[in-house]
């Protein structure tokens, strides 16, 4: 069986100043899709990568269930949100600012999963948007001619919070650039969950970046990350 080092520290429960926050996920009715989704990950398919391999991954499959949650979503859009959490970077070639690989990911989507008709275009629509300036959402997932539009943008915006949560790995994670009050509610809880999963594998909580270097970064008008 493969190893999830996010099932190891959920099954812990030691959460400390979020134990609310986690008591609530496990009480939510889609929690064991959660679990599932952890449990049925094809680690394989995964990018190779300690910036945008399994831990990340896993943590944004964590804040999806946050955010799926949130926003009270059907199950089967908790589903849909997961399994984007899960695949968003598979098609990634290097850890490098890359605006199309979500694009590359999307196109993998119906081999990586059972997903068919509109659920695979809503699937693949949200995967290859989370990776595009927010300004082009609406027209990348014009695209893919999901039926329901509404039902689209809302699973698409979800990713990139869900995504973005897990920047707190690279030391730039704001608010600002959240979409839904509830994830700006998580900041501090997502750089706890970045913290307690490095310790779990053995590795530096630190971010990997320091705070002068994303300041350079973003006085050139760049991300961390980007060449």
């Amino acid at each position: 069986m493969q190893h999830s080092p996010m099932l190891d520290l959920l099954h812990q429960n030691q959460w400390k100043d979020f134990q609310t926050d986690f008591d609530l996920l496990r009480q939510w009715s889609y929690y064991p899709l959660l679990i599932t989704t952890l449990e049925d990950l094809k680690q394989e398919a995964l990018f190779v990568s300690q910036m945008h391999g399994l831990g990340h991954i896993e943590r944004t499959i964590l804040q999806g269930g946050f955010c799926a949650m949130d926003q009270q979503l059907s199950k089967e859009d908790t589903l849909l949100l997961l399994t984007a959490c899960s695949y968003h970077d598979v098609g990634r070639i290097n850890d490098w600012v890359d605006d199309l690989h979500g694009h590359r990911s999307a196109q993998q989507l119906d081999r990586l999963t059972s997903y068919r008709g509109e659920d695979l275009l809503l699937l693949q629509g949200a995967v290859d948007a989370h990776s595009r300036r927010d300004v082009v959402l609406e027209e990348i997932l014009t695209q893919y001619g999901a039926a329901d539009r509404l039902r689209a943008i809302r699973l698409a915006k979800l990713l990139k919070d869900a995504d973005g949560l897990d920047r707190a790995r690279l030391g730039d994670l704001d608010p600002r650039y959240l979409r839904f009050d509830a994830s700006r509610r998580r900041v501090a809880l997502a750089e706890a969950v970045y913290a307690a999963y490095q310790r779990s594998i053995g590795r530096s909580p630190a971010p990997f970046f320091t705070k002068e270097q994303v300041a350079a970064f973003r006085t050139k008008g760049k991300k961390p990350g980007q060449k």
